[in-house]
Formats: C-alpha cells, sequence, structure tokens
C-alpha cells in the first residue's frame, strides 16, 4: 500500500508523457522562504528530479544510434553531417535541471528534520551526478556548477570547461555522497543506496574503458572502482536477476511486463494505465506507419549457438535464410525478435515478421506486450534504467580489463544471465585460447592476454542489452566509432522471388522489381530504398545510397553550440569542430 500511494504522489511529477511536461519545473519557482521546511517538502520537490530520468525515446530509441538497429533513416551521428548547433542551450547544452537541483542544495539545510535532510539529499546527489555523467559523455570537458548562477554572477556564467578527470571525480564525490545516505528500500520507482551503487559502477566502467582505449590517466582505478560498486550491489543488494524457470519467457517478460520485476529491476520509468501515463512502445515497433524498426544482421549474427559455440564458426552461415539462422540459438534471439513460432503475449497464434514494419526483416519482440496496447498512445509496460543484469556485465568487464577477472568471478556473473535463458556458462580459459575471429575484427584494438573473455563479455553486453539505450556508449567508450561507417544489413534473400519463412512448406513473401504477383501474404519492392547487398541476391540494404562516415579525430564527443561560446568566449570547441 506504501508503495502505490508514493507511486500516485510523484505519478504527474515522475511520469509525464510529453516533453513539454517534462521540462516544467514548477516545484523549482516555489519561493524559498515557502518551502524546504518539512520532510514532505523535501520530497515533494526532489520527486520534480524524476522527471530527469530517461523514457522511451531516451531508452529504446536511443539504439537508433548504433549497430544494433536499422530503421527508417540514417542517423547524423553515421553520416558525418553533423553541424555545430547554432541555439545557444541547444545541442545537448542545457542546465536547466541543474539549476533545479542546486536550488535545492541551496535551501534544504533550512529544515531542521536531519533523517530527510540525509534522505533526500542522497537522492539530490544522485541526480546532480547523473546529469553530469550524461554531460561527460556527450562533451568531454565540461564547467562544474555545485551552486545557483545568478544573472549577474560574472565569474560563474563566464567560467571555461573544467577538464573531464575533474568532472569525473566530481561526479564520483556526489555518488559517495548519495551511497551513504541512502536507504536501503527495495523499491524500484524510487532512487536508493543500490540505484547509486549501480550508477557509481557505470560511470566508472565508462570512463575506465574510455581513458583506456582514447588515452588518459587514472584508467585501472576507475575500472576498479566499477567493479567494487558491482560487487557490492551483487553481495549486500536486494536483487537477484528475474526468472520463473522458463528460460523461453523469462527475458521477454522482463521487458514486457506491465509492472517492472522488482527482483531485477532496480529503477524504473513507471507508466500506468489508470493514470493515463502511457507510452508508444508497442505502436512504434508494429505499427507501418513508424520507423521501420529492426535489428541489424550484425546483432543477429552476435546470438550464439545453442550449445554455446558461435554461430559464426558455421561454414556459409553469411547465406542462411532466415529459418536455418533461427535454429538452435540462444534463447535471448526468439524473446527480441520474431522468428518462426513467435506468438504474442496473450495469443496462440504464430506470427511472421512484418516487412511493413520492419525494414531490416528482424523485427523487434522485445518490450512487445498484448495486442491491446498496440495503438497510438496505448502502452504502459514499465521501462528498466537500472537492472541487475547491468550490474553483472559492468563487474565482469570491468574485471576482465584489469586483468583480475577469475572464473569464479564470471560464475557469479555472466554464466547466471547464461544460465537464465539455459545456455551453457562461459569458460575463461577457453575464451582466451580461441578468441572469436569475428569478434576480433570488429574489435580489432583489444589485446593482451584476456583479448578472447573480453570479447565474449562484450558479445554478451550487446545481447543481454540490446535496445536499453547502452550499445552507442559502448562503441564509443571502446573507440570503435568506425564500425557506425558500414552500411548495416538486414535479412539474406538468395535473390527476387518467393520465400518461406519459417520452413512450413508455403511462400510467406515475394521480393519484387517492377511488379509482382501478390500470391504471397507480404510483398516487398527491391530497387528503391531497399537494395541487396549483391545486387541480384544477398542482404537486405535500407539507404546504402547514403554516405556513412566517421571523423576519429572528432566524432567521440559533440559540438558546443556557437550561440553558448558566442555568450561565454572562455568556452572553447571540442576538437576539429572549428
Amino acid at each position: 500500500m506504501k508503495k502505490i500511494i508514493t507511486f500516485l504522489i510523484i505519478a504527474v511529477l515522475f511520469l509525464g508523457c510529453n516533453d513539454d511536461f517534462l521540462d516544467r519545473a514548477p516545484l523549482s519557482e516555489i519561493a524559498p522562504e515557502n518551502s524546504f521546511n518539512t520532510a514532505q517538502d523535501l520530497e515533494l520537490y526532489t520527486n520534480s528530479f524524476y522527471n530527469d530520468l530517461p523514457g522511451f525515446g531516451g531508452v529504446i530509441e536511443s539504439d537508433n544510434l548504433s549497430d544494433n538497429v536499422l530503421f527508417n533513416g540514417v542517423p547524423l551521428e553515421q553520416t558525418g553531417n553533423r553541424i555545430i548547433p547554432a541555439e545557444a542551450g541547444s545541442g545537448g547544452w542545457s542546465w536547466g535541471d541543474l539549476r533545479k537541483i542546486n536550488i535545492f542544495f541551496e535551501n534544504y539545510e533550512r529544515s531542521p528534520d536531519e533523517v530527510a535532510k540525509q534522505e533526500y539529499g542522497g537522492v539530490a546527489y544522485f541526480f546532480r551526478a547523473l546529469f553530469y555523467y550524461n554531460k561527460l559523455k556527450r562533451f568531454g570537458d565540461v564547467p562544474w556548477y555545485d551552486e545557483v548562477i545568478g544573472s549577474d554572477d560574472t565569474e560563474l556564467l563566464l567560467k571555461p570547461r573544467d577538464s573531464r578527470e575533474f568532472i569525473t571525480q566530481k561526479i564520483i564525490e556526489d555518488l559517495d555522497r548519495a551511497i551513504s545516505n541512502l536507504n536501503t528500500d527495495k523499491s524500484s520507482d524510487r532512487v536508493n543506496k543500490w540505484t547509486a551503487l549501480a550508477l557509481k559502477s557505470r560511470v566508472c566502467l565508462f570512463e575506465g574503458t574510455f581513458r583506456k582505449y582514447h588515452g588518459g590517466q587514472g584508467a585501472d582505478e576507475l575500472l576498479n572502482l566499477a567493479q567494487q560498486a558491482a560487487k557490492r550491489v551483487m553481495d549486500e543488494g536486494p536483487y537477484r536477476l528475474y526468472s520463473t524457470g522458463n528460460p523461453n519467457i523469462d527475458y521477454r517478460d522482463l521487458f514486457a511486463s506491465n509492472d517492472a520485476k522488482e527482483d531485477e529491476i532496480i529503477l524504473t520509468r513507471r507508466y500506468s494505465i489508470d493514470l493515463d501515463v502511457i507510452n508508444n512502445i508497442n505502436y512504434y515497433f508494429t505499427s507501418p506507419t513508424q520507423s521501420d524498426v529492426g535489428l541489424t544482421k550484425s546483432i543477429v549474427d552476435t546470438y550464439l549457438l545453442n550449445d554455446g559455440s558461435p554461430f559464426t564458426s558455421q561454414s556459409g552461415y553469411e547465406t542462411f535464410d532466415f529459418s536455418q539462422e533461427s535454429q538452435n540459438r540462444d534463447p535471448r534471439m526468439a524473446q527480441t525478435i520474431r522468428t518462426p513460432g513467435y506468438t504474442r503475449i496473450g495469443s496462440g497464434s504464430p506470427v511472421l515478421p512484418d516487412f511493413s514494419a520492419s525494414i531490416s526483416g528482424y523485427q523487434i519482440a522485445k518490450f512487445i506486450s498484448d495486442e491491446s496496447q498496440d495503438g497510438f498512445q496505448t502502452g504502459y509496460q514499465d521501462i528498466p534504467i537500472f537492472r541487475f543484469g547491468e550490474v553483472l556485465l559492468n563487474f565482469a568487464e570491468a574485471k576482465a580489463e584489469l586483468g583480475t577477472l577469475t572464473q569464479a568471478d564470471i560464475d557469479v556473473s555472466i554464466n547466471l544471465l547464461r544460465a537464465r535463458v539455459g545456455m551453457p556458462g562461459l569458460n575463461l580459459a577457453n575464451a582466451n585460447a580461441s578468441p572469436d575471429p569475428v569478434l576480433q575484427s570488429r574489435y580489432s584494438n583489444v589485446s593482451g592476454s584476456n583479448i578472447g573473455v573480453i570479447l565474449e563479455i562484450r558479445r554478451e553486453r550487446r545481447v543481454e542489452l540490446v535496445l536499453e539505450g547502452f550499445r552507442y556508449d559502448d562503441l564509443m567508450r571502446w573507440k570503435n566509432g568506425k564500425l557506425l561507417e558500414q552500411h548495416f544489413n538486414g535479412m539474406y534473400f538468395s535473390g527476387l522471388g518467393q520465400f518461406d519463412l519459417d520452413g512450413n512448406g508455403s511462400f510467406d513473401i515475394e521480393l519484387f522489381q517492377g511488379s509482382t504477383s501478390f500470391n504471397t501474404p507480404q510483398t516487398l519492392e527491391i530497387g528503391g530504398v531497399i537494395t541487396l547487398s549483391n545486387g541480384v541476391d544477398g542482404n537486405l540494404v535500407p539507404f546504402a545510397d547514403r554516405t556513412k562516415a566517421f571523423d576519429e579525430s572528432r566524432d567521440y564527443l559533440y559540438p558546443i553550440p556557437s550561440g553558448d561560446i558566442l555568450l561565454n568566449p572562455n568556452l572553447d570547441q571540442n576538437p576539429n569542430w572549428d
């Protein structure tokens, strides 16, 4: 009952369903003398911070920037055509959310309630750390502000950027304060000690690997902090991987549920049909009028066979048809995309990929709930922001990069994820003795005695976290931006004509040029937006005529708007954006 009441109190603040609403900060405009006096004042004010958590677009759609996803367009991050924004405060260089947090710090000490000050101060420290982590990833060096800036405060208004090393240290300091102050209650819609530890593991892994692969000091120290924070959640926290014991539905249900699975979900974005707080997840992935989103051949090939061997170790795997490539795979593949035999939740009738809603043919099934939520703004699945599965991956990767990973470490991290879906465990010695050559060619800058296991952890991370907003950031921190230059492929076809997608003996789709027989349930025209990679046969390739480019000297960071540099001439532009 307490959790329901809490959810109702914060629902309007936490769960606005459009950006205009989320950008409002009415509580920050309340006169300080009329607030910050009671525990309820502090709670209500910090509730507004939850608006800053990513929703559907910030989590699921952000994978569109990466090599995981094909959709009806090519993002500027992959064409090299990003430009410097002109308008001040645009392009992610906005500071309103930070001002709201610093107003809290400037006033919360007026409350005589020491317990409330500790708890809600911890919430504020968490959100300031999260704010700066997002700025760090996007821009690198940014100015650090821990006080409210007045309109006449010239020194702060004209402050130059602080180094990413300084910003990282300040983020860690804020997170350590949050970890000390926050409670240990298990509540997936409220920030707690475990949320702060999870964020610390995420931040330190990101920055530690960024420095390792881009060059920088202190990488090992940060990686050690990452594994320590993750291990505390693993050893002390109340979380475990969600499982009903059925490897064919557990992973799917973790994301398609209308109520967060609190065994595993550390922090979620709540949605509610009763409160009319809704999303468009089903509509986005199933409607032909949306973005035609589908996975790429690259990630589909990444899923292992169900005996633990690489799919790409099979001779001729490149020309397997859909029915062939779907057989005997890691069960997460069939819970992430529609494969032969796929049925919607609440339905017993198999459905094939809908090529009118998926430009690659690999149509998304992850996050998809029952058909009643397919309409525009009718979805109400909760969206995980932090979950225990990510913490396990952070722990394993940090230790692998440090060179301290043991088989026992793998057994309490990666192998728990594999066991949930009935997959064989990862063996440290075998992985390092025989690194996957396909993964080696993809991540060619990985070296050392741990190369094999690092590659396998990257495989596991990509598969486990697909569509959860991590892949683009991972490529940036690993210095693998060149992977975005490739034209991403979809499903393979041996040519034009009619094809049986599920191997049941009947044709399901016809690929045509010019005219079609209309004798199949689906048709797909080849030669316009979509071509075949070899001309007359091959993988589906949307937008093959678009130029793809990634500038290694520039594109790992975003540019600062020229309007902000005009306002503050002490800001310097990111390298090679001038």
